[in-house]
């Protein structure tokens, strides 16, 4: 019989069934808002105004940004359940589960939005190396 490593408290706030639905927040306005107020409440301390960066990681750019390697689910997860050995800690006991998704769909809108806007700056050689 293999032995199950356990689980931090935080970890099992949400089960796999409780964080589906990322399509009913993702590109939508009123989502994006919510999201908005929500991460200017919680996640604003760390990840700095509108997600560009501060003493913890940007989440607009990169593997978070437009096309990066993190989905949806992964970012939900992350909010939710925290991640080992860094300074994230989990959200799911003090955020509903709409609440993430709501956070999910203003990052991916404020993502896009960056995306653009690096689009038309200069390209700058050094702009990546501070987030």
């Amino acid at each position: 019989m293999a032995l199950m490593p356990a689980l931090p408290q935080a970890a099992l706030a949400f089960g796999p069934g409780d964080r589906g639905g990322g399509e009913a927040y993702v590109g939508r306005p009123e989502a994006e808002r919510a999201g908005e107020e929500l991460f200017g409440r919680n996640c604003q301390q760390c990840h700095n105004t509108r997600g560009h960066g501060g003493k913890c990681p940007q989440l607009v750019r990169g593997a978070w940004g437009p096309g990066g390697a993190n989905s949806d689910g992964f970012m939900f997860e992350t909010i939710a359940n925290g991640r080992p050995n860094t300074q994230m800690g989990a959200f799911g006991k003090a955020l509903s589960a709409q609440e993430i998704w709501q956070i999910v769909a203003y990052l991916r809108a404020e993502s896009s939005r960056v995306a653009v806007a690096d689009r038309k700056r200069k390209a700058d050689p050094e702009s990546d190396l501070w987030y």
